[in-house]
């Protein structure tokens, strides 16, 4: 099934959003999104064809002896904002539980899968933030209105939208709340030709992320607000947690101005070719290594060995 779109542009009123809609990719037609355009990053051939509905990368996803790091995440994060959020997003727990047994009818009788039950992984990042006094007091708004705020405005002339996990317009802040495989790992980025070694921040766009629901929020609300992010990694059996501030004002670090003004200005700069890719009006290009790519790849052309990209 092919998607249908609009044109995003600032001479276009995109879709209202709301929190049906705003992971379909209808509105990925017509605001765009920090995954969107990381995805966009890594290949534009891929994520061109998954928007559209031609590719899904779930059908061809390896067998993993761990959870999947979307619902892992989002069970955590349904967990924070409150128990009728979690309660709701329990109601459609398919991919989180297990059958293991049938009753006298044949009906059968499912339980969460270990991962997510009371002992499990999940609540083990769980009960450590709870420990976070820090977390516990910045994360909950005076309003629980106030979570899972959709914000929309526009970058460079585009469309943009964006959720924010907690926002205090009273205090001028907003939360967001991430589980990463370890804080102190080393990641290595692309810059150029060289690989660059940095750590999760940089390496998963989250300056760019910060960036952008900062201008979104002020956008949206006129107010600007400092950034806080709150991380637990996913270390067994102890897992650790960090507390982020992306204070631009801080003499002391002007490395995070400039990391966040580059990150925004990297999205100027690269969003006009993915909306002109996404409107038809320019060919994606492909990675050439993704599973789409070599999905697709089945009688390439002649190159020389020393052309091998790595």
């Amino acid at each position: 099934m092919t998607t249908t779109f609009k044109k995003n542009s600032s001479m276009t009123e995109p879709l209202p959003l709301n929190q049906s809609n705003y992971y379909s990719h209808d509105t990925d037609f017509q605001y765009m999104s920090k995954s969107v355009f990381q995805s966009f990053e890594k290949c534009e051939a891929e994520t061109l064809a998954e928007l559209k509905g031609e590719w899904d990368p779930k059908k061809f996803k390896k067998k993993s002896s761990g959870p999947d790091p979307l619902i892992f995440g989002n069970f955590i994060h349904s967990y924070f904002q409150g128990e009728e959020a979690h309660a709701e997003f329990l109601k459609e727990k398919d991919t989180i539980e297990e059958v293991y047994c049938h009753n006298s009818k044949g009906e059968p009788i499912s339980k969460l899968k270990k991962d997510y039950s009371e002992d499990g992984f999940a609540y083990s990042l769980i009960n450590k933030m709870k420990l976070n006094n820090r977390f516990n007091f910045f994360y909950k708004p005076r309003d629980p209105e106030n979570k899972e705020v959709i914000v929309t405005g526009q970058i460079g002339g585009y469309w943009w939208k964006g959720k924010i996990d907690s926002l205090n317009l009273e205090d001028r802040y907003f939360c967001d709340l991430k589980t990463t495989k370890d804080i102190h790992a080393a990641n290595w980025i692309k810059q150029g030709d060289r690989n660059v070694k940095t750590n999760f921040v940089e390496a998963y766009g989250y300056y760019m992320q910060m960036a952008i629901y900062r201008e979104l929020i002020r956008q949206t609300f006129d107010i600007d607000c400092i950034p806080i992010m709150f991380v637990v990694s996913k270390q067994q059996p102890i897992p650790e947690v960090a507390n982020l501030i992306f204070n631009e004002d801080d003499p002391q670090n002007p490395d995070v101005k400039y990391l966040m003004d580059d990150a925004l200005k990297t999205a100027e700069e690269l969003q006009p070719h993915y909306w002109k890719v996404l409107m038809g009006e320019e060919k994606p290009k492909r990675c050439g290594k993704c599973d789409y790519c070599r999905y697709t790849n089945n009688n390439p052309e002649f190159i020389l060995p020393t052309q091998i990209e790595v």
